[in-house]
């Protein structure tokens, strides 16, 4: 007699004795996980103020991503993995959503008192976000103000994250929206009986890390600081005067995640960083 219970619980054991499956399911684990101890470590850092709109917390942003990464590692021990992929797109966009705060925010010019309507377009998209109203905003338009930034433009630019987003962007989309029989989910059994296991996992690692990696790396371009190590905080809430360039020293776990993974954007990444922003990664 079928019983979908046990269809689901042969599905979950075949990915647990799977390697392709583990080592995946370990790097979303990992990905999860630097996420959590980013988020705590930029808390209070991670405000952002703009004109009209006032000072944003950026920081549920980075909760609620390390919430869907926790979703999308549960897809996977599923093998579902075009859930993980549209999943995977939300991910990305909330990610880069929080670069863009900080993006508007350095260019709202505090000093000038304008009406609401008198926002412009980026400053009247976060203003509709606070208020719950914001609609049609496409990645392609959060991305392109973000590679506007002085601090990100030459980035983009030498490391050609540009055409790397947009090939993304037609996989990610190919899940979302069906755009073949490729693009739905199957049982572990189909997947192994079809040779696709090791591709599938392979592919969507390299998706996720790329995406947390170039969002990493975009993100200390633009807010530098928020990698900065508790060790220079530590010392100002004690009264002690903190050592001299203190204020560059970085979070071990940081650097390990970007030491680790820094290969699937380009091996220089981390020096680049080093050079245009002092910190010492």
């Amino acid at each position: 007699m079928f019983s979908s219970i046990n269809e689901f619980e042969l599905n979950r054991n075949g990915v647990s004795s799977n390697q392709d499956f583990i080592s995946l399911i370990d790097l979303l684990s990992q990905i999860r996980d630097f996420l959590s101890e980013l988020g705590y470590l930029a808390f209070g850092r991670d405000m952002s103020v703009f004109r009209q709109t006032g000072a944003v917390n950026g920081n549920i942003i980075l909760d609620s991503a390390t919430r869907t990464m926790e979703s999308i590692r549960f897809c996977c021990i599923n093998a579902n993995f075009a859930d993980a992929y549209s999943l995977l797109r939300k991910y990305r966009d909330d990610l880069f959503y929080y670069v863009y705060l900080f993006t508007v925010a350095d260019n709202s010019d505090l000093t000038q008192y304008v009406d609401v309507q008198q926002l412009n377009e980026d400053e009247k998209n976060i203003w509709d976000w606070v208020h719950n109203k914001q609609k049609d905003l496409h990645i392609g338009s959060v991305l392109k103000c973000i590679a506007s930034h002085p601090s990100a433009r030459k980035a983009v630019k030498h490391f050609q994250l540009k055409y790397s987003f947009d090939k993304l962007a037609d996989r990610l989309n190919n899940y979302v929206h069906s755009n073949g029989h490729r693009f739905y989910n199957e049982s572990y059994d189909r997947l192994d009986m079809k040779h696709r296991i090791k591709e599938e996992c392979k592919e969507f690692g390299e998706a996720a890390i790329f995406i947390t990696i170039s969002f990493l790396f975009l993100v200390v371009l633009i807010n530098p600081l928020l990698i900065m190590s508790y060790d220079y905080m530590d010392y100002l809430e004690v009264g002690d005067t903190p050592p001299d360039g203190s204020q560059y020293w970085v979070a071990p776990f940081v650097s390990d995640f970007l030491n680790n993974h820094k290969n699937v954007l380009d091996d220089r990444c981390d020096s680049y960083l080093r050079e245009k922003t002092g910190m010492q990664i």
